[in-house]
C-alpha cells in the first residue's frame, strides 16, 4: 500500500511538471553550414537574426522560405540588437578600436530599401539601443537619448544594464533596481510582455523573476540566457563546460513562480543554447555547438 501511495505521488508530481509538449523538433536548412549563433525572433515571427560566435555581424533567416540574408558584417553587431515592433527596421552596434581603445556607434537598417544609417557617432560610453514602437532611441550614459516626436507614452518599460545594477525605464522615468542586494551583480535582464515582471540573472546566485518594482524575488535556479515562453514561463539554458568548451547544454522551461521547472527533451542534440520564443509561445529557436539553428514546435498545456 505504501508502494502504490508513492507511485500515485510520483506520476502526479510528473504529470503536473510535464506542462510543456515538444511536438517535433527541425533544423532550418538555410543554417546547416553553421556559424549562426543567438538567435533572436521579429516580433511578429516572419524571421530570426543571428550572428556569429563572436557577434560579428548579423544576418536574417526568413522562416517561410529559409532564405538567408547577410545584413551587416560589422563587429559587434550581433550582441544586444533590437527589432522594430512592425518589423520594419533594426537597431544594432558597431565595434571600433583605436589606439588600443574600445568604441561603439549606433546604427539603423532598414528592410525596405537594405540601407543603413547612423544613430549615434562613435563613443566610449556604453549604447543601449531601444525602440519606442518603430521609433529608434538609445541610452547613453545612462540617459534616455529620443527625439521629440517620441512621447513618454511610447516608451514601454525596459531594463538597462548600468554598472552591474538594473535600471528600469518607463516613459521619462528611470529606477535603479537591486532584488538581491546592491553588491550583487546582474545580468540578462528583461521585462515580460504584459510588463508585470522582471527576469535576471547574477553572477553568484542563479537566475530570479521578481515584480517589476523589484519586489518578491523567485529564485529558478541554474537558468541560463533566460529569455520569455510567454507571462508566465520562461526558457532557458542549463549548460556545463570545463572552463573553454561547452560539454553539454540542454533547454529548461520554468514558470515565474519558480514551482515547475521541465527540461525540454532534444533527442540526439547534446549542446542546445540560447533558446529565443516566437511572440505566439509556440516555438523555440536555438543553436548547437556547431551554430546550426533549430526550431522546436510546442504546445503549452
Amino acid at each position: 500500500m505504501k508502494k502504490l501511495l508513492l507511485l500515485i505521488l510520483f506520476v502526479g508530481h510528473y504529470a503536473y511538471g510535464q506542462q510543456i509538449e515538444v511536438k517535433s523538433i527541425e533544423l532550418l536548412e538555410g543554417t546547416k553550414s553553421g556559424g549562426f549563433y543567438y538567435p533572436v525572433f521579429s516580433p511578429k515571427g516572419t524571421y530570426l537574426l543571428a550572428s556569429s560566435a563572436n557577434y560579428v555581424g548579423i544576418r536574417q533567416i526568413v522562416l517561410a522560405t529559409n532564405e538567408v540574408n547577410t545584413l551587416t558584417h560589422d563587429l559587434g553587431a550581433g550582441y544586444d540588437l533590437r527589432i522594430s515592433a512592425d518589423e520594419s527596421a533594426i537597431l544594432f552596434k558597431k565595434t571600433e578600436f583605436v589606439n588600443h581603445l574600445r568604441y561603439t556607434s549606433l546604427y539603423q537598417y532598414s528592410f525596405a530599401d537594405k540601407k543603413t544609417v547612423k544613430v549615434e557617432n562613435a563613443v566610449r560610453e556604453k549604447l543601449t539601443p531601444v525602440f519606442a514602437q518603430n521609433k529608434a532611441a538609445f541610452v547613453k550614459g545612462g540617459s534616455l537619448v529620443k527625439n521629440s516626436n517620441i512621447t513618454a507614452a511610447e516608451i514601454t518599460s525596459f531594463i538597462n544594464i548600468e554598472n552591474q545594477k538594473m535600471a528600469l525605464y518607463k516613459g521619462n522615468s528611470k529606477r535603479i533596481l537591486t532584488p538581491n542586494g546592491e553588491n550583487e551583480s546582474y545580468f540578462w535582464a528583461s521585462v515580460s510582455p504584459d510588463g508585470k515582471h522582471i527576469v535576471y540573472t547574477t553572477a553568484s546566485k542563479g537566475t530570479f523573476v521578481c515584480n517589476i518594482d523589484g519586489s518578491n524575488a523567485v529564485s529558478l535556479g541554474k537558468l541560463n540566457a533566460p529569455a520569455w515562453l510567454n507571462n508566465q514561463w520562461i526558457v532557458g539554458m542549463d549548460d556545463k563546460d570545463d572552463g573553454h568548451v561547452v560539454l553539454s547544454s540542454s533547454l529548461v522551461a520554468a514558470t515565474v513562480d519558480g514551482k515547475v521547472r521541465q527540461t525540454l527533451q532534444t533527442p540526439a542534440i547534446k549542446i542546445a543554447m540560447f533558446p529565443a520564443a516566437s511572440p505566439d509561445a509556440k516555438q523555440i529557436a536555438f543553436n548547437n555547438e556547431k551554430g546550426e539553428i533549430y526550431l522546436i514546435n510546442i504546445i503549452i498545456k
